[in-house]
């Protein structure tokens, strides 16, 4: 019948008791399954061993490890590494493991295989892990565990050294990359300072002070000019008063040599100014010799007293004097002028060069700003460099202890906390784990299918059942005829049940002879383990 909203109890009951065999032949029928699957399946040992992490002997304060990763990820990389094809293959080998399916199994699945029987663990809190392996044989299984623990220990030591030697390989080429950067910067900073020598931040209280002692020698190369200037006006002044004293009437080439006179001062002003090729001093200089020519031919072709020819200035060794005898005091006062001329002329070129250095000097200080940035640049890549070098060789200096200290097996190591067992009890199958599935299995297939039979039955058996599913007032309710059909249906289903509890029974008899060896191993191995 179709399963109602509203069944109690009773209801479940009356369905369970009518479908009783087939619940009870469900059992059954899982619980032999599972049997078989007990006995047939065959045993598995596994064989586990502990491996401890020892800490470095020497303390971490002191030197420092170039293996710095916790032990599960070390683990990934040795495992990696033991469990390779070609070093599995040869464990394969020793061991003669798989010896049935090497004949029909490549390698490659062979190395699978065994790899699914490996199991390693890290235990939580603890520098220990431990590796275990499954296998039909205990032996087999201890000794193969023992290998690879052996493989693990040994792979450790080798990996431990061969990336000491790496990191120390890569530090130094490192190194020496760094080196050559950091000896081209300091090149390219030596030629800096050697190129913009004077101009460097370090110089500028050289140049400042350079400048101030230079303008100090201005102000005292003005205030000479000025005193020797003063000193000119003042002897020429005088000497101006005894020329006319001593002239008297005035001659006719007075007039041209006060031109001459005027005109060499002019020539004297702007020598000390101009170089010799300046066009006003070369027409000073053409007419100076016009007007010295002039003043020879009025004298009557000869200087009085010298006795030389008319010619051009350039070409005589003496200048043109008044024919007229001059006093003592004059020819001093001229001397003296003479010389104040060049003190003049020296002091004005003394000046020229003074504010010449003090140009170079102030365009050296307007551009420090400019040689300072440049500088800071070049010295703050040296610096970067600089503690990049440091870095890696203080670096590398503790590699090298670190690989040291490997060498001497003082750093962290592995060792065998607990050998390999030899298991006594099978690992696989949990037979009583099994049967206990497979019994709470047997209970939900057997329940839930009868009410899933229940369900598609359309069979209505009783009046509440029709009232349920029909709005129909009910007149009458005929019970059960018990006829001959319906004696020889019943009596069929005796005779089914009959065969069915023979059937089942001859099974489990076959079953019990035929595997009564491995069935009492089995009960004495879980006996004994109890």
């Amino acid at each position: 019948m179709p399963l109602r909203a509203n069944m109690e109890p009773h209801d479940f009951l009356e369905i369970f008791s009518r479908k009783r065999w087939l619940i009870v032949f469900t059992i059954l029928l899982v619980l032999f399954g599972a049997s078989i699957y007990c006995v047939l399946a065959t045993d598995q040992y596994k064989s586990t061993t502990k491996i401890l992490v020892i800490p470095p002997r020497v303390s971490e304060a002191l030197v420092r490890p170039t293996m710095n990763y916790s032990v599960q990820e070390r683990l990934a990389t040795i495992r990696e590494q033991v469990l390779s094809r070609t070093r599995l293959i040869k464990v394969i080998d020793e061991l003669d493991l798989f010896r049935a399916e090497r004949k029909s199994t490549s390698p490659e699945l062979l190395v699978e295989k065994f790899k699914e029987r490996i199991e390693i663990d890290v235990i939580k809190g603890k520098d220990v892990f431990s590796l275990s392996f499954v296998h039909e044989d205990p032996m087999t299984a201890k000794l193969t565990a023992t290998k690879l623990a052996s493989f693990f220990i040994e792979q450790n030591i080798m990996v431990r050294e061969q990336e000491s030697q790496e990191t120390a390989e890569f530090l130094n080429s490192q190194l020496d990359n760094t080196k050559a950067k950091l000896e081209e910067q300091e090149e390219k900073i030596k030629r800096y300072k050697s190129e913009y020598l004077g101009e460097l931040p370090q110089q500028m209280e050289a140049n400042l002070s350079l400048l101030s002692r230079l303008q100090d020698q201005e102000k005292s190369y003005a205030e000479a000019l000025m005193r020797a200037a003063d000193r000119k006006v003042l002897l020429e002044s005088e000497m101006a008063k005894l020329q006319r004293q001593a002239l008297g009437p005035k001659d006719p080439t007075d007039s041209l040599f006060d031109a001459l006179e005027e005109k060499q001062k002019q020539l004297q002003d702007l020598s000390a100014r101009y170089t010799d090729d300046y066009p006003t001093i070369i027409q000073l200089r053409r007419e100076i010799g016009q007007l010295e020519e002039k003043i020879l031919l009025m004298q009557g072709g000869d200087n009085e007293g010298t006795g030389e020819k008319i010619g051009t200035s350039s070409q005589r060794k003496t200048p043109i004097r008044r024919i007229r005898g001059e006093s003592a005091d004059i020819r001093r006062l001229r001397t003296q002028i003479d010389a104040l001329n060049l003190e003049i002329a020296a002091l004005r070129r003394e000046k020229e060069q003074n504010r010449t250095r003090m140009n170079t000097i102030e365009a050296r200080v307007a551009r420090l700003p400019e040689r300072e940035q440049e500088l800071v640049s070049l010295t703050r890549d040296y610096e970067n460099l600089k503690r990049s070098y440091d870095d890696l060789l203080n670096k590398k200096l503790q590699a090298g202890i670190s690989r040291n200290l490997e060498e001497r097996e003082k750093g962290e190591r592995f060792q065998v906390l607990d050998p390999a067992n030899l298991p006594s009890i099978p690992f696989k199958p949990d037979r009583l784990k099994v049967i206990g599935l497979a019994f709470l299995g047997s209970l939900v297939f057997a329940f839930g299918g009868v009410l899933g039979l229940e369900i598609l039955d359309p069979t209505l058996r009783d009046t509440k059942e029709f009232k349920y599913f029909y709005d129909i007032p009910i007149l009458a309710s005929i019970p059960v005829i018990q006829d001959e059909g319906y004696i020889r249906k019943q009596n069929l289903r005796k005779k089914a049940l009959l065969a069915g509890i023979f059937l089942f029974a001859s099974a489990v008899a076959v079953f019990l002879i035929s595997f009564k060896d491995q069935i009492w191993i089995i009960l004495r191995i879980h006996g004994g383990s109890e």
